[in-house]
């Protein structure tokens, strides 16, 4: 019994401790605010001080980060070097209160009651201003607002060229129409912010966060989002060209018209995003993940694809011209009526996949696996096929013009009606084959093609050889 008392007192007790030591603010400190408003050097850090009366407290380099304050009576309150970072001072009373060198980066001042003898910086009556009643001509261009708290402030058509915007709070604002050319906004929180039609070339959104945030038509040529985060956010028909979106977080983001030639977007995550018709040309999309991306109708020409995931992707009607697809795993693709003229697919896996009607001209598919591929009406007039896997292709009215097919395995391929003039045939396995009405003027046999089985252009089966 005695037992089982001492372990509920220590139960208990632990319990007692837990609760008290995972309150940030110290309960003695609070105790004496309430009753001398007197806390120099006081740790209130998250306490709910919200509407208290705090008349000409002495708060001096007191502890407030994160402290509820909203609607407080601060008059004459003495604030020199408090910590105010994340606090909310919506609706409070700071007549006559000296803020001097107190750190309000992230402190909510909309609404805060200020009057002429409030001592505060000039970068915070001016964030306190914005929050509070919005744009109104003020000049902005590289202006300090370095950690500000602007949520849902409306800064439409504001210039903030070149201004300090690093770790600065954007959430909900109305930015439509601004310029914010060559600003520097790392690590600021643009979240569900309305940037439509703004002007951000040049500009660094390193480690930013921008998810959900409306920024279509948007400029950001040469913008620098490096490791920032674009989940969900619209972009459709934004000039990114030239952009450096390198680990950037594009999950389920909306890039449809999208200009993004040249951009850099090595290691992206672009997880079902929707990047229908969007100009990817001379784009970098080595190691990037492109699981359920839609790209239907895109320009890839000249693209780099090296050791990125296209599982489940929509290639339809593509233009992939010059793209570096070389070993990839892109069993089932769908490229039907796409452009891949020049694209190097050497190595990669296509089996299953559906190529009907794809340009496929001066294509390098050098080892690339094919097998049970549909390739039927496809061009692929002097491509490349040394030693591809063709097995059981269907390559009916395909062109292959000049196409270098030597040592490939075309075992039970359908090839009825393909036009194979000064096709390079050379050591190829054609076992099987169906070459009916194909045209092979100028065709290339070598003593090691094997056309045991083959059906002919004249319906003549090729016998096999007595062992």
């Amino acid at each position: 019994m005695e037992k089982m008392m001492a372990i509920a007192l220590l139960s208990s007790c632990s319990s007692l401790f837990f609760a008290v030591s995972s309150q940030a603010f110290s309960t003695r400190d609070l105790a004496d605010l309430r009753e001398l408003r007197q806390c120099d050097r006081c740790n209130l850090r998250e306490a709910n001080l919200a509407n208290a009366y705090l008349r000409q407290s002495n708060l001096r380099r007191a502890n407030l980060r994160e402290a509820n304050l909203n609607g407080a009576d601060l008059q004459g309150a003495f604030l020199q070097n408090a910590d105010l970072r994340n606090a909310d001072l919506r609706n409070a009373n700071l007549a006559g209160a000296n803020l001097q060198n107190a750190q309000l980066e992230g402190a909510n001042l909309e609404n805060a009651q200020l009057d002429d003898r409030t001592v505060l910086a000039t970068k915070w009556r001016l964030v306190h201003t914005l929050v509070t009643d919005g744009y109104h001509n003020q000049d902005l261009t590289e202006a300090d607002l370095r950690g500000a708290n602007l949520n849902g402030a409306d800064l439409r058509n504001a210039d903030l060229t070149g201004a300090d915007l690093a770790e600065a709070t954007f959430e909900s604002a109305d930015l439509r129409g601004s310029r914010l050319a060559g600003t520097v906004a790392t690590e600021s929180d643009l979240f569900i912010a309305d940037l439509r039609q703004t002007t951000l070339e040049e500009a660094d959104f390193e480690d930013a966060s921008l998810r959900a945030a409306d920024l279509r038509n948007t400029t950001l040529t040469a913008t620098n989002f490096r490791n920032a985060d674009l989940a969900l956010a619209y972009l459709s028909e934004a000039q990114l060209n030239t952009a450096n979106l390198r680990r950037v977080d594009l999950s389920a983001a909306v890039l449809t018209d999208a200009n993004l030639a040249g951009a850099n977007l090595e290691d992206s995550n672009l997880f079902v995003a929707d990047v229908r018709g969007a100009d990817l040309s001379n784009t970098h999309l080595d190691d990037t993940q492109l699981v359920g991306t839609d790209l239907s109708g895109a320009t890839l020409t000249n693209t780099s694809l090296r050791g990125a995931d296209l599982q489940g992707i929509a290639l339809r009607d593509l233009r992939l011209q010059g793209a570096d697809l070389s070993r990839q795993d892109l069993r089932d693709i769908d490229f039907s009526r796409s452009d891949l003229t020049g694209t190097d697919l050497s190595y990669s896996n296509l089996q299953d996949g559906n190529l009907s009607d794809t340009q496929l001209d001066n294509a390098l598919l050098v080892g690339s696996n094919l097998r049970n591929a549909n390739l039927s009406q496809a061009s692929l007039t002097q491509s490349v096929l040394i030693r591809a896997n063709l097995s059981g292709a269907n390559l009916a009215h395909v062109d292959l013009t000049g196409a270098d097919l030597s040592g490939a395995d075309l075992r039970d391929a359908n090839l009825e009606s393909a036009v194979l003039t000064h096709t390079n045939f050379r050591g190829a396995d054609l076992r099987d084959a169906i070459l009916d009405r194909a045209s092979l003027e100028g065709i290339q046999f070598s003593d090691a093609t094997n056309l045991c089985g083959a059906i002919l252009p004249d319906g003549t089966v090729v016998m096999c050889p007595t062992p």
